[in-house]
């Protein structure tokens, strides 16, 4: 082909360094997304959690000052132990860990929507327009391409699960008006960030190894919503069957839970509040036991002799271990969860370095 101008002609744009090359693939990818009607709508529907969030950090704060912001509210409060309307301060890890645990719980689901609606499309549409020559023509590589598309992801999950904690810990912090809240809670905000991260890379990693393995988009969001629905009732299913303690690890969700649970502690904070509560109904309940010297229809009672025994506990445990209900965490140690999600991310990334070849490999 001839060369027919020699000529250099100025290019006005902004040089970036080698490093940020992948950087333009997930902007211009997250852009393409924003286009999405439902991407919007996911997004706007996760919102609502995090004010709910910040609302709560707010009374919280307002709550340990005793403010007086609080007197049209005071009915909210009236059924709490009384340790707990006297010294909230010293639950104030154990509700913020169980306040961020709720939050990052309902998250999950709408970082599974996201990913449904942003992950198809990304590898599998370059495959079906032949679009890798493209890409690898330039001074880009495979780790680049895999890390812009990552971020795409990325992007979107940070929104939704990093960003609400960021905002509604600052929040927490300012209504507190206690230097002291940092050092009782900086766990729950690395925490949340380390496990919004794990499903960053888990997620995002697995979506792009499914989005490579066909150039049907549709059939990429059908084997998603079966890892992530299927898998869920699967596990259910075999474990009200059986029984069995690795019957969670079948759910794709239920080991990111499980992470969840590990990274907040999130049982002990349930079981300090089950005790707490739990004592406060055994104060109620002597406090309204009858006084057997008490006159009754015109006669004294004289009953006497020791109180009734409590009831036997039952094979669950103690009545403060069951008390925690539907909030009962799993009891399967964690580290069955961190193995299967490792071992899906090995799977993840040797199907992406097998699917998507460099220039010099392409046919």
């Amino acid at each position: 082909m001839p060369i027919l101008d020699q000529g250099y002609q100025h290019w006005n744009g902004q040089l970036r360094g080698h490093a940020w090359r992948w950087l333009t693939i997930s902007r211009q990818g997250a852009r393409a997304q924003l286009k999405n009607r439902w991407v919007w709508v996911t997004i706007i529907g996760a919102c609502l959690p995090a004010f709910i969030l910040s609302g709560f950090l707010v009374l919280w704060g307002l709550f340990e000052q005793k403010s007086s912001l609080l007197t049209p509210l005071l009915f909210l409060f009236q059924g709490l132990p009384e340790e707990l309307r006297a010294g909230p301060r010293g639950y104030r890890t154990t509700f913020w860990t169980l306040a961020f645990n709720q939050f990052l719980d309902i998250q999950l689901f709408f970082a599974m929507a996201l990913v449904l609606l942003v992950g198809p499309e990304l590898i599998s549409q370059d495959l079906r327009f032949n679009a890798m020559p493209l890409y690898f023509a330039r001074p880009v590589r495979r780790l680049d391409y895999f890390t812009g598309k990552l971020g795409v992801i990325a992007a979107y999950l940070g929104a939704i699960m990093v960003v609400p904690v960021l905002l509604a810990f600052g929040i927490g912090f300012a209504f507190s008006l206690d230097p002291l809240v940092f050092r009782d809670t900086w766990r729950v905000l690395v925490a949340s960030l380390a496990y919004g991260a794990v499903v960053v890379l888990s997620a995002g990693t697995l979506m792009l190894a499914i989005s490579s393995l066909s150039r049907n988009s549709r059939f990429v969001g059908a084997i998603w919503i079966g890892l992530w629905v299927v898998s869920g009732v699967a596990s259910t299913v075999l474990n009200q069957t059986i029984h069995k303690e690795w019957c969670p690890l079948l759910s794709y969700t239920a080991n990111l839970t499980r992470m969840r649970d590990a990274m907040l502690d999130s049982q002990t904070s349930w079981d300090k509040v089950a005790a707490l509560f739990q004592a406060g109904q055994n104060q109620l309940r002597q406090a309204a036991r009858p006084n057997p010297f008490q006159r009754r229809s015109g006669r004294a009672n004289f009953s006497v002799g020791p109180p009734p025994p409590p009831a036997p506990p039952t094979a669950g445990g103690s009545s403060a271990t069951n008390a925690r209900g539907p909030w009962q965490t799993s009891s399967y140690p964690w580290q069955w969860s961190a193995a299967v999600l490792a071992g899906l991310g090995v799977l993840s990334v040797w199907i992406l370095a097998t699917r998507v070849r460099s220039v010099d490999r392409l046919r």
